[in-house]
């Protein structure tokens, strides 16, 4: 139901304005009224950014608040930003010096990126996350999910769950990773949800800010991984989150910024411009006075 403002009761009664005795008429009145709250009131906020993603949105991380929209509930194929939802449920479940024992399964992981997991390893909880996070590796987020939940599919069910209580409707998850699956699908409003949660988890926050990484194994030399979110070179502020790219999704992101202590969330899908465009939204978002 909307509701009418209600306007106070004016009563306009003439007075003189010169000593000729000129009274001006109430419509007089009203305009010099108007012209002078135009004058006085703040300008007009820029237009948002023309972007070409199929769907966006652009949302205050610490008050939800929602400063550009569009076809934010649309159900996409999400690709590698699903890895946002592994991660949080991950850390949740498992300590970060905890030894995870790679499965076949896990190892079998090579489609798209991948770490290179070994059937037999033992990996710790905390280098897996890495290697998920900001190399986007497969492999690792299977690896997890079997830590986690015991099997993949478990591990989708607590995903689903987990989707529930932070409010994603649009959600249903199928696997760990975002490899393509006709029913695994997301929208950009529930991307956010999640990442608001995931940087509220100081272990993740601390790992989707790094640009570089150098994983040490065993009897193996030092090897630099590169966080694949082009965002945190190009954009002054960026801290996260997690990049996304199958075919059938075309090219994902959901990316953070923080000025000022103010942080900003925004979740392209299928977008063509995907850094250019984020970089857009984020700038204009930081134009935006907070309420």
């Amino acid at each position: 139901m909307i509701h009418a403002r209600r306007w106070p009761l004016i009563l306009w009664r003439p007075e003189p304005l010169a000593p000729f005795g000129f009274r001006a008429s109430p419509l007089v009145g009203l305009i010099v009224a108007l012209a002078v709250a135009f004058s006085v009131g703040a300008a007009a906020p820029p237009p948002p950014p023309a972007v070409d993603a199929a769907a966006a949105i652009l949302v205050d991380a610490r008050t939800g608040r929602v400063l550009f929209a569009r076809n934010e509930h649309q159900r996409l194929p999400p690709a590698s930003t699903t890895k946002i939802m592994t991660a949080l449920l991950a850390a949740e479940a498992l300590p970060l010096d905890a030894l995870v024992a790679i499965s076949a399964r896990a190892a079998n992981e090579r489609g798209g990126a991948a770490i290179g997991l070994e059937r037999g390893q033992w990996w710790t909880v905390d280098d897996l996350l890495r290697a998920m996070l900001l190399h986007s590796a497969n492999d690792a987020a299977v690896a997890l999910a079997e830590a986690a939940a015991g099997s993949v599919e478990a591990f989708a069910s607590r995903m689903n769950a987990k989707a529930r209580t932070l409010g994603a409707r649009d959600t249903h998850f199928v696997t760990p990773n975002g490899r393509y699956h006709p029913r695994h699908l997301t929208s950009a409003y529930d991307l956010a949800r999640m990442a608001q949660a995931a940087l509220a988890n100081p272990v993740l926050a601390r790992m989707v800010v790094l640009r570089t990484w150098q994983l040490t194994r065993p009897n193996t030399p030092p090897r630099v991984i590169i966080n694949t979110n082009r965002l945190l070179w190009q954009f002054i502020g960026a801290d996260g989150v997690k990049t996304g790219w199958i075919a059938e999704s075309g090219r994902c992101l959901v990316g953070s910024a923080t000025r000022n202590g103010r942080r900003l969330i925004v979740v392209l899908l299928s977008a063509p411009n995907l850094f250019t465009d984020a970089a857009h939204l984020l700038e204009y978002g930081f134009t935006q006075v907070p309420p």
